[in-house]
């Protein structure tokens, strides 16, 4: 499914077509797209495109440890109609080979603090990242993703549900893609265009 369009308060709907809430899980948020279509939708300005260079140099460096499979729930005032100052990111991912134990997935968390920190990540990247571990118990997996669910799907200061975005981890060419689609839109930008 693309990206929808923002409601007429700014902000993806919680849910789209004509049956609602209860209708298919595609129409609901978080609504899976690739990251080629969050460049697309969202990527509608220099700064906007910039916040998302430093997502996509995020994704890569997780890779580069093989954090490789899971996905990514995008969110905050990036994914509203405003200028953002960062991109609010969940990461779901399921353990490398090498960190199936909590010894080893904590060595592999306190040796790359700048991925796993949030207060490293925000001024290494510029995302607001949060991390749920997909190989944790299921009771304690539900409980942390019940409390970002009720975080992220509502707009802060007047509580409006809003809608998110979910993107896999694994589609390292839909990345590669993304971002020779944002050289394009810069260089449409630098030598004068709209965006």
């Amino acid at each position: 499914m693309p990206v929808p369009a923002f409601t007429i308060d700014g902000v993806l709907p919680p849910f789209v077509g004509p049956t609602g809430p209860g209708g298919a899980a595609s129409d609901m948020s978080p609504y899976e797209v690739s990251s080629v279509e969050v460049v697309t939708a969202l990527g509608t300005t220099t700064h906007r495109r910039a916040i998302l260079r430093r997502w996509i140099e995020h994704r890569q460096q997780l890779r580069a440890i093989d954090v490789v499979n899971g996905f990514q729930w995008l969110d905050g005032s990036f994914v509203e109609d405003k200028i953002p100052n960062d991109l609010d990111i969940v990461t779901f991912f399921h353990r490398p080979a090498n960190a199936l134990d909590s010894i080893a997935l904590g060595a592999l968390i306190a040796g790359n603090g700048h991925l796993f920190r949030r207060g490293q990540v925000k001024p290494a990247f510029n995302l607001d990242a949060f991390f749920v571990d997909l190989n944790s118990h299921s009771e304690q997996i539900v409980s942390y993703t019940r409390y970002l669910l009720g975080l992220f799907s509502h707009r802060r200061g007047d509580s409006l549900w809003k809608g998110m975005l979910q993107v896999r981890l694994e589609n390292v060419v839909d990345d590669e893609s993304a971002l020779a689609e944002m050289d394009q839109l810069d260089a449409i930008t630098a030598a004068g265009g709209a965006t």
